[in-house]
């Protein structure tokens, strides 16, 4: 079987993160999968030299490109089994591009948002062949959707990198940011951005003494972020990491607990499942998808979300039980190797494409 995969993205994030790890672990099922995105960003970075892996896309700025675009789709995808896109521009031009022709299309939905059924999306999603989602709690919005009714779905599962297994190096981690040996350690991650929950991350840190924080993430609202913790009085007791790629799995080990105020664009909640490869337990808000990732009660709790003063009631118990989160970490590692591997995103999305309607 041949599938490509491909993404209009130039950044190693979200969807595009989620479509090259699907690709690499279709490779390593034995599947001739290949790449296909858009050059200019840290994505081009990790992929040079790959002859699997395709930088063919731009930001079409007019018709006329993307129509060009599309050709370019058209040529590459000839040969191909099946075509899997990840993004609505992505769905656009494989339409153009598959128009008249036998091969299927499956689109994945890392994002509730782009279930919609106005008359653009019901031309779009028209055809699909088969649907991935990034968690169990989507499922309900595709049959809300006129185009997608009947058509195959399946949840795929995150696949975690072999580097998050190992755990990190709880040390190294801290002696990168200076944060004391003994401290307990609440830690979180992404785009710093008014929507992402940090700010409610740092009351909570206020109204939890003696918990040092930890923030990884670069983004727009870091000025107003470090403003905030000065209000709040916790500068001297929390850290900014900044993005971080190389050695993210010992900042994850630094942790003593991992705290997610808020989704990304990516609902699969990669990062919780990272930090649980780590032996970390998690605090979460309680949205949509969360609980495929924490037990709670096993490997971590949840709140209600924006519920500062809940989050700081969390962490400031699970500050106090060392023994409690440790049990947790454990449990939330098992259940990392057992469910977030590679050969398990490779079987759900086999089973996926063994479905599709032509």
């Amino acid at each position: 079987m041949r599938v490509l995969q491909f993404v209009a993205a130039d950044r190693w994030t979200g969807a595009a993160a989620t479509a090259l790890q699907l690709a690499e672990a279709l490779r390593g099922a034995g599947v001739e999968c290949e790449f296909a995105y858009r050059p200019g960003r840290n994505l081009e970075q990790r992929l040079q030299g790959l002859p699997w892996c395709h930088p063919v896309f731009a930001k079409e700025r007019s018709i006329g490109q993307v129509r060009a675009a599309a050709d370019r789709v058209r040529r590459l995808s000839s040969g191909f089994d099946l075509v899997h896109v990840h993004l609505p521009h992505d769905h656009l031009l494989a339409r153009m591009a598959l128009k008249g022709s036998p091969t299927p299309l499956v689109r994945s939905f890392h994002h509730m948002g782009h279930l919609r059924a106005d008359p653009y999306h019901r031309w779009l999603l028209r055809g699909t062949a088969g649907v991935g989602l990034a968690n169990s709690a989507m499922p309900p919005l595709v049959v809300r959707v006129p185009a997608l009714r009947g058509v195959p779905v399946r949840v795929l599962p995150v696949a975690l990198e072999q580097r998050f297994f190992s755990g990190g190096t709880r040390g190294a981690g801290r002696g990168r940011l200076g944060i004391p040996p003994d401290a307990v350690v609440a830690g979180t991650i992404g785009k710093l951005d008014r929507s992402r929950g940090q700010d409610l991350f740092l009351r909570a840190l206020a109204a939890s003494p003696g918990v040092h924080g930890l923030v990884i993430g670069k983004g727009p609202y870091e000025t107003a972020l470090r403003k905030l913790a000065q209000v709040l009085g916790v500068e001297r007791r929390l850290a900014f990491a900044g993005y971080v790629e190389e050695g993210l799995e010992d900042l994850y080990a630094a942790m003593d607990l991992f705290v997610f105020p808020a989704a990304g664009s990516d609902q699969a909640h990669r990062a919780i499942a990272e930090a649980s490869a780590c032996g970390v337990a998690t605090v979460a808000a309680d949205l949509p998808g969360v609980r495929d990732v924490v037990e709670p009660g096993v490997t971590g709790d949840l709140y209600p979300a924006t519920d500062a003063a809940a989050l700081a009631v969390l962490m400031t118990g699970w500050a106090r039980e060392p023994g409690r989160r440790r049990a947790a970490g454990e449990a939330a590692a098992a259940r990392a190797r057992t469910l977030w591997t590679p050969h398990r995103l490779a079987e759900a999305a086999l089973d996926l494409y063994a479905t599709t309607r032509v």
